[in-house]
């Protein structure tokens, strides 16, 4: 049994375990979106195919199972609509996480990635892992992605040189991180 929820709840999401189930879902969004992803996701270099989301999801439920990346789908409460995706995964120290995050293009601007960011902080520091430390990390040109831990309380933690892959990347990441306290503290 896993150490984080099948699903997890926000006010307007849920975040539901990734499955096969939800693949061809999956890829409707990516496709609708693909031009935003490709500027700042490595995994969109090029289009997903069906067989590749499916092997992508084969491997989250064994990482999900195995207590090393928590991967949900992100579903609006209201209708249903697969609007993302977001994850917690180990990194760095064994009493860290880091969350990753995307939202489909047409529901961009609606605060579904600090909802489902919030949502993941509170899971990771609630559950029996002995988390210290939430992280998340992205390309300082994201403007719109470093939004989320700001709006959050995480504070920024290190500016670092990184490969530019993708057509946004500008060769430098920023990371902001979260402690349990400040977090617990910050959410009575």
């Amino acid at each position: 049994m896993s150490a984080l929820p099948n699903e997890l709840l926000g006010q307007r999401l849920r975040l539901s375990r990734a499955t096969l189930d939800d693949v061809d879902e999956v890829l409707a969004a990516i496709v609708a979106s693909f031009a935003e992803l490709h500027t700042w996701m490595t995994w969109a270099e090029t289009m997903p195919t069906r067989e590749s989301l499916a092997a992508f999801a084969s491997e989250s439920l064994t990482r999900f199972d195995s207590d090393d990346k928590w991967s949900y789908w992100m579903r609006e409460l209201d209708g249903g609509l697969l609007v993302g995706s977001a994850a917690l995964t180990r990194r760095g120290g064994v009493d860290e996480l880091e969350i990753g995050y995307w939202v489909r293009t047409d529901r961009t601007g609606r605060g579904y990635a600090t909802e489902a960011a919030s949502v993941l902080t509170s899971a990771a520091f609630n559950s029996d892992l002995g988390v210290a430390t939430v992280k998340i990390s992205m390309d300082r040109a994201n403007s719109a992605s470093a939004a989320v831990p700001q709006k959050l309380g995480f504070e920024r933690d290190v500016e670092y040189e990184r490969d530019i892959l993708t057509p946004g990347h500008s060769g430098q990441g920023v990371a902001w991180v979260v402690r349990r306290d400040n977090w617990q503290n910050r959410t009575r």
